[in-house]
């Protein structure tokens, strides 16, 4: 795995991270079921934030000749996490109504 390929990685997860708190922040202003159900969708961004730095770093660990393997696994965690982001971001765009 190359240098660069890591950096790459590691500067999505930091963008990830940035939209994760802004989406935290625009929670704010919804309320009850639904910033509930917001919120447990959040965290599970989160967890997928952290489930691909923790892949990232198996990666670093195991080398070039390991890197075909995982990359396609990282691959399908990254695409799973993205979507996720974009879909938190368009019901919290809707601004939910107040309950």
């Amino acid at each position: 795995m190359e240098k660069k390929d890591t950096a790459a990685m590691e500067e999505r997860l930091a963008e990830m991270g940035r939209r994760l708190a802004t989406l935290k922040a625009q929670l704010e202003a919804a309320e009850g079921e639904v910033k509930a159900e917001l919120e447990k969708r959040i965290d599970a961004a989160s967890a997928g934030q952290e489930e691909q730095r923790r892949r990232l770093q198996r990666l670093k660990d195991a080398g070039l000749d390991r890197w075909d393997a995982l990359k396609d696994e990282a691959g399908q965690g990254w695409e799973e996490l993205e979507k996720s982001l974009q879909d938190l971001a368009a019901k919290l765009k809707k601004k939910p109504s107040k309950r």
